[in-house]
Parts: C-alpha cells; sequence; structure tokens
C-alpha cells in the first residue's frame, strides 16, 4: 500500500508544477473577398476561408517572497485555415516569449518583446488584420525585436515608463562589421479615460546597410463610457511604406524585391489614423481612417517623391455574442500611389504593384 501511495505522489509531481499554467489564446477566421486593381487596369477578385491572426499561449509566475516574482511566457501564432505561408508561423515561439522578474520596482524580461509601438492597441481595433481591412501599413513599426531586454516601470499618477534594447548579434555578418541593435523607448499615461502613448524605435545599422532607422510614434485619445476615440501621428526615416511601398534611389523606379521593414534607409514618411467606435449595447460600429503624405528622399535634400503617399479607411460592425466570442462585419478600403511594387499576402502580385485594394469580411473570434 505504502508503494502504491508512494507511486501516486511521484505521478502527481509534474501535474503539481504545472499549476500556475495558464493556457490562453484567441482563434479568429471568417470569409472574404478580396479585390485589387494594379496600376496597369489589371483586376483580381478572390475569395477565401482566412485566419485572422490566431494564437495560442502558455504563461505562468512564482511567487519568490518579499513582493518578487518570476514570471514567464511562451506565445505563437497558428493559421486554422491550413495554409503555411505566413513567414515565421512554422516555428514556435513567434509572438512575445519571454523570462523574467516582477515587483515593486516593474518588471524585467528577457526574450521575444513587444515593442512600444506594439502596445498602442486602440487604433487598429478591428479583428480581421488581412488587406484594406487592417492598418498594416501605419502599424508596421510596431514589431518584437529578438533578443530583446525590457523594463517596464511601475505606474506613477497615471503614467509608466518602458526601456528596451535589442541586440542584433550580427556584427560579422554585414559588409559594414557592426551589429544591427535596437533601442526603444516609451512613455505611458492613463487616467479617467483618457490616455497618451508615446514610442520611439531606434535601428543602427538597419539591415546591415550601415545607416540607422528610426520610428516615432504619438497617440492619445479618450475610452470610456462606451466611446472610444484615438488619434495617432508617426513620422519615421528607413521604414518606407513596409510590405506596400518600395523605392529605387538610384533608378527612381520601383524596386523588384527588398527587406521589410528597412528599405531604403533615406526614405522619410509621415502619416496620421484616426478611430471612432462607440458600443450599442453588443453593437459596436466603428471606423477608422489613415493617411501617408508623400514620401521625401533624405538622400537628395528631402525632396518629395510624387504620388508616393497613401490613405486608408475601414468601416466594421462588431456584435458581441457572448463576453468571450464575437462577429465583426468589415469594409476596407487601400489607395497607394502609382509606380510602386507593392504586395498583398506576402506575394508579389506584379511588377506595376497594387494601385487600389479593397477588403469585404465576415468573421468569428473567439478567445480562451
Amino acid at each position: 500500500m505504502k508503494q502504491r501511495i508512494l507511486a501516486l505522489a511521484v505521478m502527481a509531481l509534474p501535474m503539481a508544477a504545472m499549476a500556475d499554467v495558464t493556457i490562453y489564446g484567441r482563434i479568429n477566421a471568417g470569409l472574404e473577398n478580396d479585390h485589387v486593381q494594379l496600376k496597369d487596369g489589371t483586376t483580381t477578385s478572390t475569395n477565401r476561408v482566412e485566419d485572422y491572426l490566431s494564437w495560442i499561449g502558455f504563461k505562468g509566475d512564482e511567487d519568490l517572497g518579499s513582493g518578487l516574482k518570476a514570471i514567464w511566457q511562451v506565445e505563437n501564432y497558428i493559421l486554422i485555415d491550413g495554409t503555411q505561408n505566413v513567414p515565421g508561423t512554422q516555428t514556435f515561439a513567434t509572438r512575445d516569449t519571454f523570462v523574467g522578474l516582477q515587483g515593486n520596482f516593474g518588471k524585467v524580461r528577457l526574450g521575444k518583446l513587444t515593442n512600444p509601438q506594439r502596445d498602442m492597441y486602440n487604433l487598429d481595433i478591428g479583428s480581421n488584420s488581412n488587406g484594406a481591412n487592417a492598418l498594416d501599413i501605419f502599424e508596421r513599426t510596431a514589431g518584437r525585436p529578438n533578443n530583446s531586454i525590457r523594463y517596464d516601470s511601475p505606474s506613477f499618477a497615471g503614467f509608466n515608463g518602458i526601456v528596451q534594447y535589442g541586440f542584433g548579434e550580427n556584427k560579422g555578418n554585414n559588409t559594414s562589421g557592426k551589429a544591427s541593435d535596437m533601442w526603444a523607448a516609451g512613455l505611458n499615461y492613463n487616467n479617467a479615460g483618457f490616455f497618451a502613448q508615446y514610442g520611439y524605435d531606434h535601428r543602427t545599422n538597419s539591415n546591415g546597410s550601415g545607416k540607422d532607422a528610426y520610428a516615432s510614434t504619438l497617440m492619445g485619445g479618450y475610452n470610456a463610457n462606451n466611446l472610444l476615440l484615438t488619434l495617432a501621428y508617426q513620422q519615421a526615416r528607413g521604414w518606407g511604406w513596409g510590405d506596400r511601398y518600395y523605392y529605387n534611389e538610384t533608378t527612381g523606379a520601383a524596386d523588384s524585391a527588398s527587406t521589410f521593414p528597412f528599405q531604403p534607409n533615406s526614405l522619410k514618411t509621415q502619416e496620421a489614423a484616426i478611430t471612432v467606435a462607440y458600443s450599442f449595447g453588443p453593437l459596436i460600429p466603428r471606423v477608422t481612417y489613415s493617411k501617408g503624405w508623400n514620401v521625401k528622399d533624405g538622400n537628395n535634400g528631402d525632396t518629395s517623391i510624387g504620388n508616393s503617399g497613401y490613405w486608408q479607411y475601414i468601416l466594421g460592425l462588431d456584435y458581441a455574442l457572448s463576453k468571450r466570442t464575437t462577429a465583426s462585419l468589415e469594409f476596407g478600403s487601400l489607395n497607394i500611389g502609382n509606380g510602386y511594387t507593392s504586395y498583398t499576402d506576402g506575394s508579389p502580385l506584379n511588377q506595376t504593384g497594387i494601385q487600389k485594394q479593397r477588403t469585404t469580411s465576415v468573421s468569428l473570434q473567439h478567445w480562451f
């Protein structure tokens, strides 16, 4: 009998060790129609079942005493529509993954970590992250740098700060002989429904080019009493329009291939966005508008590149079926300046590039 009790106790040890692990995530998919018009007049219309950023995560903590805790997390994208064409989804720990310490001093984490821009979640609030229904261009600066260490301060009178450093670890793997390190800083304020956020992301020797790139983002608004109002402004150098826009400084023409997101390093961009949403019980209508002005060439006296901007709007209607399940209907329209190579769904469409894109979708998301 004693041997049986001992065996049961040994078998229970792994279960006890796992007692503080939380499993969580989101399953989100829908039916979508994507209509694309290229510069040469060619149009395509594609119907699909699309995954809209589903993921699963595991997290936990351990009380170390004196108000100190060890914290950890592992998050990973999952594609419930069966496709495997999204970079990074074939590996594990593709989202925020870290180990760290948390206490009265704030928290310190090591791993793959969100930068300050990705903390700004009150702008692109739609459930559908695809095509013209997502602010992929404006939010191209929101990332999760690898090899990062990040410190988050505790809150003081509604304020808290962020400092982050990411090690490029590529000093010997590029022609410049320098590491492509990054550093970032952020400041957040939240009080009585009013919020303000500032984020700065700086990439040294970005993409091994020997040049630096940066992004500076300011966001603020009000989120209370069923109303969400968000205003945002962003300026950057070396980020272009993300995977939507490339420009060859030598020829003045579109590039056929580039490395996301720093191509080329001299481009300067300015853009603004606004989101308004209001809750009527379970119904939440919302509208988002974003505009990017003509790109400037920083290596040529900040000369404006004609017809190189973009504008985009998204109309959405969410219906909360429960606290964790929401149905959504969305329509997005995106217009990009002529003559620049553009991509959709991560795959090149045509050397002439996208001029207009319209996306309509109905989706269902569930949080667990």
